[in-house]
């Protein structure tokens, strides 16, 4: 990539680490989700950024995947483990960066796992790594804590407006095929639970994206919002808050479930651990470069 892609590559993770920062500070018994997700979101936008998924505020056994709706009152209870996941764009370049915020000291060793996995997966890239490598790190490390990786979530390599662009980075040892090239960008996201280690979709979906945008068939008010989706976020991952402006809460609903049918739209539901188990998240993005990584969301050094 060429000095430029570079530049908005370390820019776009800058801004999320800093919305990432000041929304966890917010996280704390009986605050709304709501008003979590709209300060990061506000702050990425503040910062010359554009959120590049809805933010994602998922408690306890919410693996991934809540992010509030129009006027949600959702609170975060007592005694939580919330995941707090967060993304920038500056100009479709992207990152993705994820913290857990432990409510009760009986899961800091649960959030510890996936923290220290993040760490050592990291050191495990470099250019030529079997993308199998990372994934054996992290399920090695997070089975010395005495829990389990979520074996059907994982990393994700990046690419300028795909967020998820083809390459998954499992978080257990399994034989996938691929090795680590210089230039690529992904994000690394261990996933720890007490659980049985599977997330199965939950019934809501707060989160959508663009999945066919010459549909037939589509009522006006369909291609109403159809129009607003593709000039507003393009192939990115967009909330119902950010088309407020279209239509009442209960009309925009029916709009997109319906162009949702219809294929014109993909829906992301709640993904829940399988058992009920808690889960913990850490994520970061980063660039391979010669002999490491680039870390765009943390404080940017080669590792």
């Amino acid at each position: 990539m060429d000095e430029e892609q570079f530049k908005k590559w370390l820019t776009a993770g800058s801004i999320a680490k800093r919305a990432l920062e000041e929304g966890a500070k917010t996280i704390r018994p009986g605050v709304k989700v709501l008003d979590v997700c709209e300060k990061v979101e506000s702050i990425i936008i503040e910062l010359g950024g554009k959120p590049a998924f809805p933010c994602n505020l998922s408690i306890n056994s919410e693996a991934a995947h809540y992010s509030p709706k129009i006027g949600d009152d959702k609170v975060i209870p007592e005694g939580a483990i919330v995941k707090l996941d967060v993304g920038a764009q500056v100009d479709g370049y992207l990152s993705d960066t994820a913290v857990t915020v432990v409510l009760d000291d009986k899961y800091a060793k649960l959030a510890e796992a996936s923290r220290e996995a993040l760490e050592v997966a990291i050191k495990t890239v470099r250019p030529g790594v079997s993308i199998s490598d990372v994934g054996r790190a992290i399920e090695r490390v997070i089975k010395s804590y005495g829990y389990r990786p979520i074996r059907n979530l994982g990393g994700h390599m990046l690419r300028r407006y795909e967020l998820h662009a083809g390459v998954f980075v499992p978080n257990v040892g399994e034989r996938v095929p691929g090795r680590f090239a210089r230039d690529q960008v992904f994000a690394i996201e261990p996933f720890s639970t007490d659980g049985l280690g599977e997330v199965v979709e939950g019934k809501e979906v707060t989160i959508y994206s663009l999945r066919n945008p010459s549909v037939k068939g589509l009522t006006e008010e369909e291609k109403k919002v159809l129009e607003a989706v593709k000039s507003r976020f393009t192939t990115l991952p967009f909330s119902e808050r950010w088309l407020k402006d279209l239509a009442p809460p209960d009309e925009l609903r029916r709009v997109l479930a319906s162009l949702t049918r219809k294929g014109a739209l993909r829906d992301y539901p709640i993904l829940m651990e399988v058992k009920g188990g808690t889960v913990s998240q850490f994520e970061h993005t980063i660039v391979v470069v010669d002999g490491g990584v680039v870390i765009t969301t943390g404080d940017v050094v080669v590792k």
